[in-house]
C-alpha cells in the first residue's frame, strides 16, 4: 500500500477537494461500519484476528522508495490474504485500522484521517466483492478447492483495489493543486502496480498454503517475508543513498554553472544579475507551455544561465558602450552566440544546452543570426529563452535609455510576435508575464560581489597610477589652477567663469572639441546642459533630456562614467552636422564626496577618441572640478549645490 500526505491542515484543500474528501469519507465510513456488523453476526473464524494484527503490524515496517514519495509495506500480502480467506468484510475492516494507523503515526489532521479510513476501507471493499463475483467461489478458509480461474480473478482484484485506492488519492491532489487527475496518477502511483502485483501473488501463496497447515504456514512464510523485507530495505537504502549523492552533485554542477554564468554577467557592467532573472523566468515560462521532461528542463536551466557565455570573447568597450553599435561592432556582439556554442560544446552535458545557447538569437522568420533558422526548426528552449531574455533587457536600464515598463516591454513582445518570436511563447508569456518574472534580487551573487570589488580596487589603483604619473606629464599646472579656483571661488563666481577655465584646461590635456556641463532640473524631472563650449556650443546649451535618459541622465543616476559613446544621444543633431560631426563622448560624475554635483561630457570629432588614461585622469580631476562647481552660480539667481541622491538640486538666492 501506498502511503503519502497530501496536506498538513483541511485548510490546505481546495473547495473542489474538500468536497471530494467529504463524499468518499461517507460513502466509506458507511462500508466499514456496515463490515463491522457482519463480522459481529456471523460467523467468520476468528483467525481473522491474527490476519489483522499481521496486517497492521506489517504497516509500521515500511520502505522509502526512491525517486517516489510513497513507501511500500508487506500489508499488501496480509491484507489480500484476508480477504480470499475470510471475504471482503474482513479486508475492509483491517484496512481501515490499518489507515487509522497511518494517520495517527503521521499525526493528520482528522479529516485526513477519515478519509483515508474510509478510502482504504471502500477500496478493499469493492475489489473483494469484485473478486467473488467474478469468481462465483465463497471465501477459502473453509470452501473446496478453488479453480485455476482463481489466479486471473485475484489479478483482477488486486489491480481494482489498487485502482481505486490510489486514484481516490490522486483525484484528491489534483483537485487541490489545479492538475490533471491522470499525470498526477501516473507520476505518483503507477510505478507501484508491479509491488501491488508481486504482493498479491505472494498473498495466493499464503492462502494455499493456509490451507492445508494453517497455522504452521504463518511459522514457515513470515521468516522469508522478513529476509524479503530487510533485503529490500537495504536495497532501497543504497537506492537512496546514490540518489542523494548524484543530488548533491547535480547542486555541485549547478552552482558551478550559476559562478561561472553570474562572473559572465558581470563582465557586461550594465547587465547585473541579469543571467539569473533570466533562468528563473525561462523555467517558469517552460512548465507554462506544458515542458516536462527532466532532461529538456535541465537543459534549459543550464542553457538560461550560461546564454552569454560567448561575450568573454567581445571586447569590453562594445559590450559597456553606451548607445547604439556600429555596424562593425554589432558584427563583432553577434559572434557571442557560437563562441559561447563552441566553448560549452567542450563540456560533455547529459542534456541539450549547446543548441539553446548557439540559437537564442534566432528569429521565427529566419532572419535571425547565426544560422538563419526559421520556425519550428529553432530549439523550442532557444524560442523561450529569446523571449524572456528580451523582456528583462527592456525592463533594465541601459546607459542609453531608462528601464521600460512592464506594459511597454510586452507591448514590443507582442508587435514582434510571428517575425521574432514564437507565437504561442509569446501568447504564453504575454499572460504568465506578472507571475513568472522575477524580481531583481537585492543580493548580489558572490561572484558578482568579488568582481565588481576587484573593478573597484582597480580604479582606486589607476587613480593612484596616474596621480603619481600627473607631475611627469605636465599636468600639474592645470590640478593647481583648478585647486587654486577651488580655493578662490565664493558666491559670485558664475557657470561661465567656471566653465571657461575648465574647457581652457581639460582641452589641453584629453582630445575634445566640445564640451558640456550638465545639471538635473528637478522641477522638469531632466537634466540640462547649462554650459557648452567648443564645436556647436550655442545649440548644445539648453540641451535636456529626462532623467537616466541618454548619457548623462544615465551617468546622474548611476553615478558611473562612459567614454567613447555616440553623442547623438544627447545631443541629436548637434552631433551628426556634416560640416562638424561628433563622434566619441566621455562622460564623468562630478562627486563632491557622496554627493552629486554635475555631469561633465567632453565630445571629440574623431571616433573612440578616449582612452582608459583620459578617463583615469578626468577622475583624478574631478573632485577638484565638483568643489570649484559647487561653488558656482547658472546666472544671477541661482546656484548648483551638491545633493545626496543621484540628481542635482536648483535653489534660488535670498
Amino acid at each position: 500500500m501506498s502511503e503519502g500526505r497530501t496536506s498538513s491542515s483541511p485548510s490546505g484543500f481546495r473547495l473542489p477537494a474538500r468536497l471530494f474528501i467529504g463524499a468518499v469519507s461517507v460513502c466509506g465510513i458507511a462500508i466499514v461500519v456496515h463490515s463491522a456488523a457482519v463480522l459481529l453476526r456471523s460467523t467468520v473464524p476468528p483467525e481473522w484476528v491474527l490476519f489483522a494484527i499481521l496486517t497492521v503490524a506489517s504497516g509500521t515496517l515500511s520502505i522509502k522508495i526512491p525517486s517516489i514519495q510513497s513507501r511500500f509495506s508487506l500489508v499488501e500480502v496480509f491484507a489480500l490474504a484476508s480477504v480470499l480467506l475470510f471475504g471482503p468484510d474482513v479486508g475492509a475492516l483491517t484496512l481501515a485500522l490499518d489507515g487509522l494507523r497511518i494517520s495517527i503515526a503521521w499525526r493528520m489532521s482528522r479529516q485526513q484521517t477519515v478519509f483515508n479510513v474510509a478510502n482504504l476501507g471502500l477500496s478493499m471493499w469493492l475489489s473483494g466483492s469484485l473478486f467473488f463475483l467474478v469468481s462465483g467461489t465463497g471465501p477459502l478458509f473453509q470452501s473446496g478447492r478453488p479453480s485455476a480461474s482463481v489466479v486471473v480473478c485475484l489479478a483482477l482484484m488486486t489491480a481494482s483495489y489498487f485502482v481505486i485506492n490510489s486514484g481516490l488519492t490522486a483525484t484528491v491532489i489534483a483537485l487541490s493543486g489545479r492538475r490533471p487527475v491522470r499525470a498526477v496518477w501516473v507520476e505518483h502511483y503507477l510505478p507501484l502496480l508491479p509491488s501491488y502485483m508481486a504482493g498479491a501473488s505472494i498473498a495466493s501463496l499464503f492462502v494455499f498454503a493456509f490451507r492445508e497447515v494453517q497455522f504452521t504456514a504463518v511459522a514457515l512464510i513470515l521468516p522469508l517475508l522478513l529476509i524479503c523485507y530487510l533485503t529490500l530495505r537495504s536495497s532501497f537504502g543504497r537506492l537512496e543513498d546514490s540518489k542523494l549523492h548524484v543530488a548533491k552533485l547535480n547542486r555541485l554542477l549547478f552552482s558551478t554553472v550559476e559562478t561561472l554564468a553570474t562572473a559572465i554577467d558581470a563582465k557586461d557592467e550594465v547587465t547585473h544579475d541579469h543571467v539569473r532573472r533570466v533562468q528563473l523566468g525561462t523555467m517558469a515560462l517552460a512548465r507554462e507551455l506544458g515542458v516536462s521532461d527532466p532532461d529538456t528542463l535541465k537543459g534549459l536551466e543550464a542553457a538560461a544561465l550560461l546564454h552569454d557565455t560567448g561575450k568573454i570573447a567581445i571586447p569590453e568597450h562594445i559590450l559597456n558602450k553606451p548607445g547604439r553599435l556600429t555596424p562593425s561592432e554589432f558584427e563583432k556582439m553577434k559572434r557571442h552566440a557560437p563562441i559561447g556554442a563552441q566553448i560549452l560544446s567542450s563540456i560533455d552535458f547529459p542534456y541539450p544546452v549547446v543548441p539553446v545557447v548557439r540559437h537564442h538569437h534566432e528569429n521565427w522568420d529566419g532572419s535571425g543570426y547565426p544560422d538563419g533558422l526559421k520556425g519550428e526548426n529553432i530549439p523550442l528552449g532557444a524560442r523561450i529563452l529569446s523571449v524572456v531574455d528580451c523582456f528583462d533587457a527592456l525592463t533594465s536600464d541601459r546607459p542609453y535609455r531608462r528601464r521600460m515598463t512592464e506594459e511597454q516591454a510586452l507591448k514590443i513582445i507582442i508587435d514582434r510576435r510571428g517575425t521574432m518570436y514564437d507565437p504561442l511563447v509569446v501568447d504564453t508569456f504575454a499572460k504568465a508575464h506578472a507571475r513568472i518574472m522575477p524580481v531583481a534580487d537585492a543580493m548580489p551573487h558572490p561572484a558578482a560581489q568579488a568582481i565588481g570589488e576587484a573593478r573597484i580596487q582597480d580604479r582606486d589603483d589607476a587613480r593612484a597610477e596616474a596621480q603619481a604619473a600627473v607631475t611627469d606629464v605636465g599636468v600639474a599646472d592645470g590640478l593647481l589652477a583648478i585647486t587654486s579656483l577651488a580655493r578662490a571661488v565664493g558666491g559670485d563666481a558664475r557657470i561661465s567663469d567656471v566653465g571657461a577655465l575648465l574647457w581652457m584646461i581639460f582641452r589641453q590635456v584629453v582630445p575634445s572639441d566640445a564640451m558640456a556641463i550638465f545639471a538635473v532640473d528637478e522641477d522638469r524631472d531632466q537634466i540640462v546642459a547649462r554650459y557648452a563650449a567648443g564645436v556647436h556650443a550655442q545649440a548644445i546649451r539648453g540641451i535636456s533630456r529626462a532623467v537616466g535618459g541618454g548619457m548623462a541622465g544615465w551617468v546622474a543616476v548611476n553615478r558611473r562614467p562612459v567614454f567613447n559613446g555616440d553623442p547623438s544621444i544627447d545631443l541629436g543633431s548637434c552631433a551628426t552636422d556634416p560640416a562638424r560631426p561628433l563622434r566619441s563622448c566621455l562622460a564623468l560624475p562630478l562627486m563632491d564626496g557622496e554627493d552629486l554635483v554635475a555631469v561633465l561630457t567632453l565630445y571629440c570629432e574623431t571616433a573612440s577618441a578616449f582612452s582608459e588614461d583620459h578617463l583615469r585622469l578626468l577622475e583624478l580631476l574631478a573632485p577638484r572640478v565638483a568643489s570649484a562647481l559647487a561653488g558656482a552660480t547658472f546666472a544671477s539667481d541661482e546656484r548648483i549645490v551638491p545633493c545626496a541622491p543621484a540628481v542635482l538640486k536648483l535653489v534660488k538666492h535670498g
